[in-house]
């Protein structure tokens, strides 16, 4: 009896467990975005146009132009390029379908219109967000938004800052890449080679920046026809609005100052001519003078060790003398990378991006309760504090020959 019992149970869950997934979307039917260009509107046509068919629409207070790079399976399979604008046919390998609207919700659910394959952000790359949006009030964040809040976005996608408009930059051609957001989503993993370039930032962090009470920074991205160049850096203050870009010296001075230099290569001046130092590592250490907490000085103390790849000059790199002097140089190159962003920051944008408040926060956290308020904003201690840079370098090797 049991066992007839157990059996009439099998028979009855059988079907339920095997009756697969309800809301599965055939592979062929997903339209997978890989890239996302954010910009502000270049006319109001289409606002006008909006007004008319509905003019009692609820209206947002900021209007968005979207980019979607979708990918077209049978073009990477043949040589051909995709084009920007419509439908394209199974020979391309990507499709840019431009959209505006004050929702980027609305403006996603309104590609639905325009082609056969829904929508799909599980695999997004990259979003690039212009800097006429980056320097909105409010308009970064909030493009952000719907991102973070959507369940089959990635919060692994890469975000970049253009400078000018975003749409340009995912509408390059390249021609080592069949899809140019895959294209710059390579170049971005590139760190290691040099240290002009930010370290790949996602949207996951960025979620965790606008949430902290620290100014932040994105990668800087330039568009060329048929190629981008990600170096340079955009800097937001206190939480959502960029308030400029540092150049990419600029940065490399950053990456020193914050210890995310990972490679890269460093150029100094000896007898007259050229020494090139290819960077195997860099940290830094940081201490304070807090005794006077509307005037604390900081020392950032850098250390870097490399190998000798290029000399110009006619040297002997076998002499402990002239390697002396040679680490010297490159402390000083250094030294002046780190002070030239540092009066950019400081004295310029007025943005802690080199994490003086983080460190207070850690180190010095009863301080920190009491001046936080008054750190970038209100009494704007950070930029009455000083900030020294010393810099020690050490040159591990010096290649296959010695002159």
């Amino acid at each position: 009896m049991n066992k007839r019992l157990v059996s009439l149970c099998l028979i009855v869950m059988l079907p339920i467990l095997l009756s697969g997934c309800w809301d599965q979307v055939q592979i062929e039917e997903r339209g997978f975005v890989v890239g996302v260009a954010i910009d502000a509107p270049r006319s109001n046509q289409a606002e006008k146009k909006a007004n008319q068919e509905a003019p009692d629409k609820p209206k947002g207070k900021q209007r968005f132009l979207l980019t979607h790079q979708l990918v077209i399976p049978g073009g990477l399979i043949s040589g051909s390029q995709g084009i920007s604008g419509g439908q394209n046919t199974t020979d391309e390998a990507f499709l840019n379908l431009v959209s505006e609207g004050d929702s980027l919700l609305e403006i996603s659910r309104e590609l639905a219109t325009r082609t056969s394959r829904t929508p799909f952000y599980q695999h997004l790359k990259i979003i690039v967000v212009s800097e006429e949006i980056a320097r909105s009030a409010t308009a970064f964040s909030n493009t952000l938004d719907i991102l973070l809040r959507d369940p089959d976005s990635r919060r692994s996608s890469k975000i970049f800052i253009s400078k000018g408009d975003a749409r340009r930059v995912i509408e390059v051609r390249p021609k080592t890449e069949k899809i140019p957001a895959l294209y710059i989503n390579s170049i971005g993993e590139n760190i290691n080679k040099n240290a002009r370039m930010l370290p790949e930032v996602r949207i996951g962090d960025v979620h965790q920046y606008l949430l902290n009470e620290y100014s932040f920074v994105l990668p800087r991205i330039i568009a060329e026809k048929e190629e981008v160049k990600v170096a340079g850096s955009a800097v937001f203050r206190r939480k959502n609005q960029m308030v400029g870009f540092l150049g990419e010296e600029e940065t490399e001075g950053l990456n020193f100052l914050t210890g995310h230099v990972q490679g890269g290569l460093l150029k100094a001046k000896y007898k007259d001519d050229l020494v090139v130092l290819n960077i195997h590592g860099a940290k830094k250490s940081i201490r304070a003078d807090i005794r006077d907490k509307q005037h604390i000085k900081f020392n950032v103390e850098i250390q870097c060790e490399g190998v000798i790849f290029e000399s110009y000059a006619k040297i002997d790199l076998l002499k402990a003398k002239t390697m002396e002097q040679i680490q010297n140089v490159f402390a000083k190159e250094i030294e002046r990378l780190c002070n030239d962003t540092i009066h950019k920051v400081h004295q310029d944008l007025k943005a802690d991006v080199i994490g003086l408040g983080s460190y207070l926060k850690q180190n010095h956290h009863s301080l920190w309760e009491e001046i936080k308020k008054d750190w970038e904003i209100g009494q704007e201690l950070f930029e009455k504090s000083e900030i020294h840079v010393s810099a020690n370098v050490f040159i591990r090797n010096i290649g296959g020959i010695n002159k």
